[in-house]
């Protein structure tokens, strides 16, 4: 997981949206106004910050990531599947190195019509924490969006249902340096439906 990344593009995000909507009553704020806001975020932290991956030389250029249309029918309610032995699962990296997660539950959504089924995963020395790991792969994958998958980072609530918004799935960090070594999403976490929804492929140029 990329959270240094994470924690201050939510961070920002949310006193942006502090800032340009606390006179605004909550209704006002549409659904692609909050999707918006988090993805200015992103472009300025990946332009800006100085734990942006990007090269200074790219970021002279930098404009914009890459992402699909925002689209609401790509948040879906998924129930959840609890996994109580923690049962660990060893992911590989992009270096060809292995990472060790433990699978916390199994999330079950509909999406386009298929029923589909997620590991949602925690980093095996921080299994106490309420931070959920989302790596996944669908039909997109090297045409559309990056080849070796996407991430998405969620919380446990404690509760049977978890929220997933593919509309705010990013790719790992590898995709814009070999510097950085990256989980590939499992094979139990590859989608048969095509999900346009998220961040897409990078250009060095946009």
């Amino acid at each position: 997981m990329n959270s240094k990344r994470t924690l201050k593009i939510i961070g920002g995000a949310v006193i942006a949206l502090i800032l340009g909507y606390s006179f605004m009553p909550a209704a006002w704020i549409s659904y692609e106004e909050r999707i918006t806001a988090h993805r200015e975020e992103v472009n300025d932290f990946m332009k800006n910050d100085q734990d942006s991956p990007l090269s200074d030389s790219v970021k002279e250029d930098f404009q914009s990531l890459n992402f699909f249309t925002i689209n609401p029918d790509y948040k879906v309610k998924a129930a959840l599947e609890m996994l109580p032995d923690s049962p660990v699962l060893s992911m590989a990296t992009s270096d060809g190195k292995t990472r060790k997660y433990t699978r916390f539950a199994y999330a079950h959504f509909e999406l386009n019509g298929q029923q589909n089924r997620l590991t949602l995963l925690k980093p095996l020395e921080t299994n106490t924490g309420q931070d959920l790991f989302l790596p996944f792969g669908d039909p997109t994958n090297g045409d559309e969006s990056y080849g070796g998958g996407r991430y998405l980072d969620l919380e446990s609530s404690g509760e049977k249902y978890i929220t997933i918004d593919f509309n705010l799935a990013y790719n790992p960090y590898c995709v814009y340096s070999a510097e950085y070594s990256c989980p590939l999403p499992p094979a139990e976490n590859q989608l048969a439906v095509s999900v346009r929804a998220g961040e897409k492929n990078f250009m060095e140029i946009n």
